[in-house]
This record gives C-alpha cells, structure tokens and sequence, in this order.
C-alpha cells in the first residue's frame, strides 16, 4: 500500500533539497560538491522515489479516448501557449553571436558551403549554418524571421512533448499539463527569444522527433513497419548531432526507453536498436573529425572536469532552476528582495502540494524521465556550464527540461485529490510560469536599446572621421 508517512518526508526532503542546491552551490561552486554530497543526493532521492511509488505492481488506469472537439482544443491551447507569451519579444533583433552567425551566412555561395563552414572552429552545426542561409534566401537575413522561425520551432517541440507525454502517462490530461509548463516555462526564455539559441531548439526538435519514431517502432505490427521507424528515428539522430553536441545524450534515452518497455524480448530491442544509434554516432563522430580536426572534441577535452563535483551540481542546479524559476538580479533590481524569498516560499508550497497528494507512479517512467535529465547535462558538466543569476545560459536547460515537463504533466494526472481543485491549480501553475516568461524578457527588450545606442554612437564617430582619417580602429566593447 501506499506509504503516506514515508512519502510526506521524503517530500519534505526532497523540496529542501531542490531549495537550498543553489545556495550552496552559489556559495562553494563547483568543487564544493563531493563524494558526501553526492551520497547523500543519492539517498534523498532514494527515499523520495520509495515514499512516492509505493510498493504497488499496476500501473494507473489509462483514460479513455477524448473527443475530436477536445483534443482540437487543447492543440489550439498548446500553440498558443508556445507563442503568445513571447511575441513582445519579436522585436529585440540580433545581439551578440548573431552578427556572426549571419556573416558566415553571407560568405557561403550555396547550402553545401553553408554546411561546411565552421564560424567557431569548435562547432560543427551544419544543421543550424544551413537555416541561417536559407534565412538570407527567404527572408533576406531580417531578425524578424529568425525570431518567428524560432518560435515555430518551439511550438513545435512543445507538440512533441505532448504527443511522447501522453503516450508515456496515457493521459491526456497530464500530457496537456506537460506540454503547457514546457510551452511557458521562463528557463526556456533565452532560447527561444535569442536566435542565435536555435541550436538547442533545433537538436531539441530532433531528438524528441527521434524518440516519436521509436514510440512508432515499439508500437509497430510488422516488420517493415519496424524498419521504417528505426530508419526515422536513427535520421532524426543525425540531424539532433549536426544541430547541437548535446544530442549525443539521447543514445542513452532510447536504451532506457526500450529497456522498460512492457513486452518480451526488451533487452535484445534495446541492445539492437542502441547499436544503430551507436552506428550513427559513430559515423557523425568521424565526419566531426574530417571537418574541425584537432579540434574535433572542442575546447573542453574528453574527461568532466571533477567528474563527483561538477556533475550532480549541473542537474541538481537545472532541476532547481526548473522548479524554482526566480532571475534572482531581476527581482533585485526592480522589487524588493524580500519578495524574491517570498516567490521561492510560493513555489516551494506549489510543489509540496503537488508531490504531497501522489498516488502512484510507475517506477519505470520516473527513471525514464530522469534520463531525459541526465542525459543533456553530461555534455553541459564537461564544459562547466551553469544558469547564472541573471538565467544567463538557461538555453542549456531547454532539452533537460523535457524530463522534467514529463515529471510535472505525471504528478497532475496521479495526483489524488479533488478533481476541480487539480485543475485550478494547474493552471494556476501554468499561468504563473507564463507570467514570469513575460516578464523576464524585459532584460533582453534593455539589451536591444543597448544595442542599438552603442551603433548610433559608432555611426556618429565615423561620420566625424575626416575623408583621410589616419590609419586607425575603433573598438566597441
């Protein structure tokens, strides 16, 4: 039976846990997590997963078919979310790394040479150097189009995440739940708006595109059936690679994936199907290396640098950011202090609320979604990447985030309780994250105005320059 005691320390752990990981980590960095720490991350979650799942061996009843009028519903509902909240943001343009981006753009006479151009000599993102190109064909390079290409591609991923949610919980209800937190979360704020974060929009888009064909192949009846969705799902797998490096992470998703598949034979499935994935890695990894040479591994090596260190901080912190969504200078700078302390009490509530009512979740899908979270942030470890106070390299957190919309869209469809009550606060939840997504696109609306007054300051200063000016340069920084 279900443990309620159990479960209500280990919510009670687990919440702390998500509450204080950035604390310490702010306070120590990264070296400041050890073995200890480690351990004892291990054992909380130890505890949470057997308070949550209990001891039961079925798994949740599965909802009936929803009508046609529904499901057109909470599409509608699901685009809307992807895009609204962001189309104040249309207008920023570009900053920093698209100028360069464009220019490289510029200097390719055609989608093969756009292709094969290396703008930072440790990226070798074909997939992306290609829209860019294509951008200057259909939309003569104009920001506007960037930025509308990038929300479609973010509405897009937050129909993926529905569909693969919805399979996985056989809930429509908490597929919908998932795919609206994931739609307006605002750690997804700088890659949608900023357009040179297409990368992870486009790895993002093939890497759940991917996992959509092995749901087919798992679901297939014949053997020609199979083979289709496995040819699919091995070439969303390249263009996952040759969008972003973080797509390697989903090798070990699909593994995960078609190993706790109901069915027999799942170990030789998955064994089989990884195999080709491994294939595929292999064959990007050696093109990889034809095209950037000593520099095929980047700048960061091949060994995580203080491998017990840097890695659990790097998930705990997304997991953190995720549940905990606060622009800590943001609210600094523009409100009081303390309603940043009273913002993270609020979400640490909502989430005892959430987890504290669960009924049963299959032990099989939360470490499914753990994959999902795991997975990306390996490749983010090595390079000692973290969401900074300022959410600055949140794009990193776009595609671990999917695991953890999973986890949230499971605990609204097991979620015990009163059904009216589940809603509202469902969407109580939705429409806070969207809310904040609004309001955290405030900095970049600043940084545009930056932008565009640190050029009229160079326009200026070269309209002054004499018809011989002497042999100099102007640097803005």
């Amino acid at each position: 039976m279900f443990d309620r005691r159990l479960a209500g320390i280990a919510t009670g752990v687990t919440v702390a846990l998500l509450a204080i990981a950035r604390y310490l980590v702010e306070r120590m960095g990264p070296s400041g997590w050890s073995w200890p720490v480690l351990m004892l991350c291990v054992l909380a979650a130890a505890a949470a997963g057997r308070g949550l799942l209990g001891v039961r061996a079925v798994d949740g009843e599965q909802e009936g078919r929803p009508s046609r009028g529904f499901r057109a519903g909470v599409w509608l509902l699901l685009v809307g979310a992807a895009t609204v909240p962001n189309l104040h943001g249309l207008g920023i343009g570009f900053l920093a790394d698209d100028f360069g981006l464009l220019r490289a753009a510029r200097m390719a006479e055609g989608p093969l040479d756009a292709a094969r151009l290396t703008p930072l000599t440790i990226f070798h993102r074909p997939v992306c150097q290609v829209v860019w190109w294509l951008g200057l064909q259909l939309w003569q390079g104009a920001p506007l189009g960037y930025h509308l290409f990038s929300l479609l591609l973010h509405a897009g991923n937050t129909a993926l995440v529905y569909l693969l949610a919805r399979r996985y919980m056989g809930s429509v209800y908490g597929g919908a739940m998932a795919g609206l937190l994931f739609a307006v979360h605002p750690v997804h704020v700088e890659a949608t708006l900023w357009a040179a974060a297409q990368p992870d929009l486009l790895c993002t888009a093939f890497s759940l595109s991917s996992m959509w064909c092995v749901e087919q192949y798992l679901s297939a009846g014949g053997g020609r059936q199979r083979y289709v969705a496995v040819g699919g799902a091995l070439a969303a797998f390249l263009l996952a690679l040759w969008s972003k490096e973080t797509g390697v992470a989903l090798l070990g998703v699909v593994f995960v994936r078609l190993a706790l598949a109901p069915g027999g034979r799942r170990w030789a499935r998955a064994v089989g199907v990884s195999a080709g994935y491994a294939l595929a890695l292999g064959v990007y990894l050696g093109v990889r290396f034809l095209m950037l040479g000593e520099h095929w591994m980047g700048r960061h090596g091949t060994e995580l640098n203080a491998w017990n260190a840097v890695f659990p901080s790097t998930s705990l912190l997304l997991t953190s950011e995720f549940f905990f969504p606060v622009h800590r200078d943001l609210f600094a700078s523009l409100l009081s202090p303390y309603l940043l302390v009273a913002a993270m009490a609020a979400m640490a509530v909502g989430l005892l609320w959430w987890i504290r009512g669960l009924h049963f979740v299959s032990w099989q899908r939360v470490v499914l979604y753990g994959s999902y979270l795991l997975g990306p942030t390996i490749p983010v470890s090595t390079a000692g990447l973290l969401i900074g106070a300022d959410m600055a390299n949140s794009r990193y957190g776009y595609l671990p985030s999917v695991g953890l919309a999973l986890l949230f869209g499971e605990m609204c469809a097991r979620r015990g309780g009163g059904w009216r009550q589940s809603r509202v606060v469902g969407v109580v939840t939705v429409a806070c994250a969207a809310m904040l997504s609004v309001w955290y696109v405030a900095p970049w609306r600043q940084a545009a105005g930056l932008r565009d007054d640190v050029l009229s300051a160079g326009v200026r200063v070269v309209e002054r320059l004499p018809e011989s000016p002497p042999p100099s340069t102007v640097f803005f920084k």
